[in-house]
Parts: structure tokens; C-alpha cells; sequence
């Protein structure tokens, strides 16, 4: 579909010229009726962030197209004087909803029939990755700021953002109406960053929500000490560091709100599940004694029950339905339908969450707020937990939130220790975002610089960001998060042996925050290097790399690495999430030939009990079969082809390596139906780590000569360009 674009900008240029003008630039892009609405409190933002250094850019939008802004963007971005390195987007700014890039996400994978609403990523890498080519498909008819895009096969196919963005979008439902909220938000900005200027990191609390990372006590307590390397400072006398687990006590809400209303919190890193309008905090409260195990069933009665009947069962087959398949008293179950225990269910279950509501009860006073929860910086819901923190009392200034569902197994702090160096927080989000990641509030939001050598980070991640002689002498730093970003840069600028020395920096690093960053690049690399280190990083330290070592090891599947496997299988099997990592990736294994190397293993391993062992081989057995089975079942066209589709769309997060003959096979068989061939070419881009990764853009190349369906061929050219994209 073509759409011509009809689009004026008013371009306003605030501040006074120097002779010598080297100050970076800063765009302020905001629609026609909130800037007539907020003009002087933009303005006095605007004049705030020079007093910070730079020179603003204010954009208004009069027309409300992506395109036209990007192209503004774009072009503020490429001035030889004062270029822009990051912009906000104040009101209603058009919101893209991009299609056909669930690769760019950490876990988003919906079915893209679904409709395009819930199954589109909202996402603003559009305006600050410059490199991402899309489609214009359309517009929303029933929600006008939504424009739909889908990403081209010759565009890149990998993140990195040339300028950081940030969004100032106010609530539909808040406190009072949108233009307010702005208002007082913009004032509260101003006014916090000029009493604080030297407020420095030294109070910081970390939450965690029931069943994250399957509420394992080793990566709670590898966080804690990653931190201690990161924030090495924030551990000594006069400051203050605070860590929350959910099971501390119950309810745990009471106490996650009277900590976000501490008036001296500089950081809150939440850890939970959520929603957009809840942070998932509690479940049933937890107890081995008779009275409480008994409570929790009741309750889980009374909510099913319920649920049943709302689907239409009557509420006698709801209730015999759970007496035989739970064999519990009929009297439970009949107490679903009490008044008072209807009431009294409402109250504990509004207890056990924190919700939009909730915060807008209060002033939530943490500066930066990161919440690592999926759908909590849904800004372009009517209302949204990210939002709720800004557009409030209190001094939350900015926050970190996802759009979609995000992955658990990530690593959300990332390069955090840089704010203590004074680190814008949108700078920081540039280095760490997905698709659906995104900073809300103001990006150029910083902390006081503990530095005492006047270093100044943010500029040499721009003045600086191409200068790999600085940032091999970054090696040597005593910081590990500036050790971690100069690997970094020079990966990004092609850093000549940057693969040995990401390799020697591995070995030879004491920090593990250091070893994983080298890790994490090393893997962007997928060569020797990589899969010796991965072999080592299997024991690191760290448990968070030992987590991304096993996902790594799963997709990569070479034989080489399944001993280091069998290993942790015998060695490290009291870690939850290891344990969970390392099943989940059994079906991307050789499992005949780990079952072997687990069984030579523990022949002269004296092992107190053999239960684990048994239980793991028995596992190992039950998913080789059922895979070989399910494999078999995509090449016969006997079975159904919605099963079929089924079975390949599993590869897109279990890539197989050793079977992706399977998918290479459906693909060059034009008689298979057209829907079971893109997939499969779909799937296929998922090889990004696979150690025969060479051998599968080979297939592909030849089968792109030889394909005459013009979409299966556009899939084929992206996933090509998906797997070589650096």
C-alpha cells in the first residue's frame, strides 16, 4: 500500500550560539496541542536540559506521520555542528507498531493473524535506529496515533541505535486530565534537576516478584554480588543498599510502596511479572503447616469454580467436575459461591499487587525506576505502570519498561555501574533495549559523577564512540562496567583479533561482569572462540553466566560442548534456573550422545543419590523420543498441516541444529502448502548460534536462485540477511 506524505515541521532552534559551539544535540519532539497546551513548561524543560549542555532541537509535529519524523530526526542527526544524540517524544507523538521483527524482541512471539494490535510490537526503535527499513502498511482506524510497519528483508536485522529516545506520554486515565499531567511532570523535571545536580547514587533498592527466575536463591544472590562490582562505592559507610526478596513477608505490597516512598531512593530495580496496569508482587501465601495448605486450596477452589461457572458450566458441574479430578470435599468447592468468601477473596487478591490505582494513591519518590516485567511500559495503553510513577507526586523522574512480554533470562543490568559515573539514563538504554524496551521520561536524566579524574562518559560514548585507541585504554580502567563498555565500542568498530581478545579478556578477567559482556559478544561472533569459552563458562562464577552459557550451548549444538553439560547436569544441579536452562534445551541437543556422555561421567562419580541421575536420564529419554517423533510428523503430509505449522514454529525458540535438514527440506519442496514453507524460512532465521550456521546460509543462497514464490523468497532473503547480520 503507497501513502503519500503531506507533513510540515516547525522547526524551533532554542539557545544562544557560541563562537566555539561543540555541545551535542537534543531533539524535543511534541505534538501541535500538547505544545500549545504546555508551551512555557516546555520551554523551561528545554532551557533545562542546555543548562545540562546542550543544545535543544524543539520539533513540532503538525501532521503526525513516523516517517516525516524520522526523516527530521535523521537529519538533525547528520549536522556537522551540534548533531543530535538523543530525542524525546512529549504527547502524542505517532506510535509505530511494528510487524514482521519478533527476532529484534527477547521473547515476543504471537501469531501475526492474531489481531495486529495485540500481536504488533510498539516499538521507537523506528526513530533511533537508522539502519531499520520498513514497509508503511497502515494506519489504525480505531486507535489514529497507531501506524503499522512492517520490517523489510534488506533492512538490517539487528539492533543498534544510532541516537537513545525516550518517551514523555502522559496517562488517559491519571489522577487528572493528559495535559496536567504534562504540565506538572515537565515542572517536576526542572525543578528536581536543578535542586539535584550533585545528588550522587548512594540509596538503592532491588524487589523481586514471585516466580521469577523460578525464585531461585543462587541468581537472587549472583545478582547481589554483580552488583557489589558494579557499585562498588554504593557498599561502603553513608550509603544505603536494599534487597526485597516477595517471601520476606506477606503480603509484600505494604512494603514495596513504603520503600517507593522513600524521599532519599536514587534507583528501585523491580523483578517481577507484570501487566500494564499491575506489578505481579505475591501469590498464595506460602506454608508447609496443614491450616495454611488447606487455605490456598480453598481459595484456588473458589477462584476455578467461579471461572467455570463464568464460562457456562452450571455451578453443580463445576463443583463435581474439581471433586473428582482433585478428590477433595464437596463443602470447598461449594463455598465458591459465599458472598463473604467472594468478599473476602476480592481484598487478599487486591493485597497481593501493585496496580495503577495504587500508585496514584501515593508519590513515588525513586528518581529511575527499571522494571524488568513484561508490558509495564506500555505506553500506548490508556494507562500504564511506568507512567503511573512519572505522572504523579513524588520525584520519579525516569523510568525503564517493556511495550510486550519479556524474557527472564536476560541481563537487566547491564551496564548499570555507568550510571554512577554519570551516565545519562538514555544513553545507558541505548546499550541495553530490545524492540519493545523503552526509557520513559526524560532520557537526559543523570546522576551526580563519583568520577574525581573529570572523566566524562557521555561524551566518549559520543565525541569519542569511534576511537578505538580510547577505548582499548578503557581496558584498563578501574570501573568493570567501563572496562565492559570499551569491549563494547571496539567490538562495534571492528576491532581488529576482536575475537582474541574477547577470548584472553575472558580467561584472564576477575570480574564477571567483565567475563559475561565478553561472552555475550563473543557469541555475536559464533566461531572457535566462542564455543571454547562457552565450554569454561559453564563453571563461571557468575550464575547469570552460566544461564546464558547453557542457552548458548543449546543453540549452538555442537557435540563438543555436551560434556560441559553433563558436567553441570552431575555438579549443578541445586541451581533452579541452571537446571531449567539446561532441560529446556534438551530438544536442541544430540541427546543419544549426551546420554552417553552422561552415563561415562557418572560411572566414577560417587554419587549420594541416584534419584537426580534417574530422573534426568528419564527425561533425556521422554524428550528424544517425543522430538523424534514430532520431526517426523513435519515431513508427512499425511498429518494436518495446522500441526505441521505447529511443530516448525517450535524451532523459532528450540533451533535445533543437528535437524535443520527438516526445515530446509519442507522449504525446497514447492509442494508443500506456501504457509509451512515460510515458516520454516522464518524459522530458520533463529540459527543465528549454531555451529553449522555456515552450512544453512549455503542451503539458503542455493535455494534463493531457485525460488519463484515471491513472499516465500522475500523470507528467505531476511533470513539470510538475519543470520550474517552482525
Amino acid at each position: 500500500m503507497k501513502y503519500k506524505l503531506v507533513i510540515v515541521l516547525l522547526l524551533v532552534y532554542c539557545g544562544t550560539l557560541s563562537a566555539v559551539d561543540s555541545r551535542r544535540g537534543f531533539a524535543i519532539v511534541i505534538d501541535s496541542l500538547s505544545y500549545h497546551q504546555a508551551k512555557t513548561e516546555v520551554e523551561s524543560y528545554a532551557e533545562s536540559v542546555e543548562a545540562d549542555g546542550f543544545k535543544t532541537y524543539l520539533v513540532i509535529d503538525r501532521w503526525h506521520h513516523p516517517d516525516s519524523i524520522k526523516q527530521e530526526l535523521k537529519r538533525l542527526y547528520s549536522l556537522k555542528k551540534n548533531p543530535i544524540e538523543g530525542a524525546v517524544f512529549v504527547g502524542d507523538i505517532p506510535i509505530v507498531m511494528v510487524r514482521d521483527a519478533q527476532h529484534l524482541t527477547s521473547a515476543f512471539k504471537m501469531n501475526q493473524k492474531r489481531d495486529w494490535q495485540q500481536s504488533s510490537i510498539a516499538s521507537d526503535r523506528f526513530y533511533d535506529d537508522f539502519g531499520l527499513t520498513f514497509n508503511f502498511l497502515k494506519q489504525d482506524s480505531v486507535k489514529p496515533l497507531f501506524f503499522y510497519y512492517s520490517l523489510r528483508a534488506d533492512s538490517k536485522q539487528a539492533l543498534h541505535s544510532d541516537i537513545y529516545t525516550a518517551r514523555i506520554k502522559p496517562l488517559e486515565k491519571g489522577k487528572t486530565d493528559k495535559y496536567t499531567q504534562l504540565r506538572n511532570y515537565l515542572k517536576k523535571v526542572v525543578e528536581i534537576k536543578s535542586q539535584e545536580k550533585g545528588n550522587k547514587i548512594d540509596n538503592l533498592t532491588v524487589a523481586r516478584g514471585h516466580g521469577y527466575n523460578s525464585e531461585s536463591r543462587v541468581a537472587w544472590s549472583g545478582e547481589q554480588l554483580a552488583l557489589r562490582e558494579q557499585f562498588p562505592m554504593l557498599f561502603n559507610t553513608g550509603s544505603f543498599v536494599k534487597f526485597m526478596d516477595f517471601d520476606l513477608y506477606w503480603p509484600m505490597k505494604p512494603y514495596w510502596l513504603n520503600e517507593i516512598l522513600r524521599p532519599d531512593l536514587d534507583i528501585m530495580l523491580f523483578h517481577h511479572h507484570g501487566s500494564n496496569d499491575l506489578q505481579y508482587i505475591n501469590g498464595y501465601k506460602e506454608g508447609s503447616d496443614v491450616n495454611t495448605s488447606i487455605e490456598n486450596i480453598k481459595i484456588y477452589l473458589r477462584s476455578k469454580i467461579a471461572s467455570a461457572v463464568e464460562k457456562g458450566k452450571t455451578k453443580e458441574e463445576a463443583v463435581e467436575s474439581y471433586v473428582k479430578s482433585l478428590g477433595v470435599p464437596r463443602s470447598w468447592c461449594e463455598e465458591a459461591f459465599d458472598p463473604e468468601l467472594i468478599a473476602k477473596d476480592s481484598i487478599m487478591n487486591a493485597s497481593l499487587d501493585i496496580n495503577v490505582k495504587d500508585l496514584l494513591g501515593i508519590s513515588p519518590n525513586a528518581r529511575f525506576v527499571m522494571f524488568d516485567a513484561c508490558y509495564n511500559g506500555s505506553f500506548y495503553e490508556d494507562e500504564y505502570i511506568a507512567g503511573a510513577y512519572l505522572f504523579n507526586d513524588g520525584k520519579t523522574i525516569v523510568t525503564q519498561g517493556n511495550t510486550v512480554n519479556s524474557i527472564q533470562d536476560k541481563w537487566p543490568d547491564e551496564f548499570l555501574g555507568l550510571l554512577d559515573h554519570g551516565l545519562r539514563i538514555g544513553q545507558w538504554g541505548k546499550y541495553t533495549h530490545f524492540l519493545e524496551t523503552h526509557i520513559l521520561g526524560d532520557p537526559t536524566f543523570r546522576f551526580a559523577s563519583k568520577n574525581t579524574d573529570g572523566s566524562d562518559i557521555n561524551r566518549a560514548l559520543t565525541v569519542h564512540r569511534h576511537d578505538m585507541k580510547f577505548w582499548k585504554k578503557a581496558l584498563s580502567d578501574n570501573s568493570v562496567d567501563i572496562q565492559a563498555i570499551a569491549l563494547r565500542m571496539l567490538y562495534e568498530n571492528d576491532y581488529p583479533d576482536i575475537s582474541g581478545l574477547l577470548r584472553k579478556t575472558y580467561f584472564e578477567s576477575g570480574s564477571m561482569i567483565v567475563r559475561l559482556e565478553s561472552l555475550i559478544l563473543l557469541s555475536q561472533l559464533n566461531n572457535d572462540d566462542f564455543v571454547e569459552v562457552l565450554a569454561a563458562a559453564t563453571s563461571d562464577s557468575y550464575e547469570l553466566t552460566k544461564r546464558y552459557a547453557f542457552d548458548f550451548i543449546a543453540k549452538n549444538g555442537s557435540e563438543k560442548l555436551l560434556p560441559s553439560v553433563a558436567r553441570a547436569i552431575l555438579n549443578d544441579n541445586t541451581s533452579k534456573r541452571i537446571v531449567f536452562k539446561i532441560s529446556s534445551g534438551f530438544r536442541m541437543m544430540n541427546l543419544d550422545k549426551l546420554e552417553a556422555e552422561l552415563l561415562k561421567q557418572a560411572k566414577d562419580l560417587p554419587l549420594y543419590s541416584k534419584d537426580m541421575l534417574d530422573n534426568t536420564l528419564k527425561s533425556i529419554r521422554s524428550t528424544n523420543e517425543s522430538k523424534k517423533k514430532d520431526f517426523s510428523s513435519i515431513l508427512d503430509k499425511s498429518v494436518k498441516a495446522k500441526s505441521r505449522a505447529l511443530e516448525i514454529s517450535r524451532f523459532r525458540n528450540e533451533p535445533a541444529s543437528d535437524d535443520a535438514e527438516i526445515l530446509l527440506a519442507v522449504l525446497a519442496d514447492s509442494t508443500y502448502e506456501p504457509e509451512l514453507r515460510l515458516s520454516a524460512a522464518e524459522a530458520l532465521g533463529w540459527y543465528n548460534y549454531s555451529y553449522r550456521i555456515s552450512f544453512i546460509t549455503e542451503r539458503l543462497d542455493q535455494l534463493l536462485r531457485l525460488e519463484t514464490d515471491q513472499i516465500v523468497l522475500n523470507e528467505i532473503k531476511k533470513t539470510i540477511n538475519r543470520l550474517l547480520t552482525k
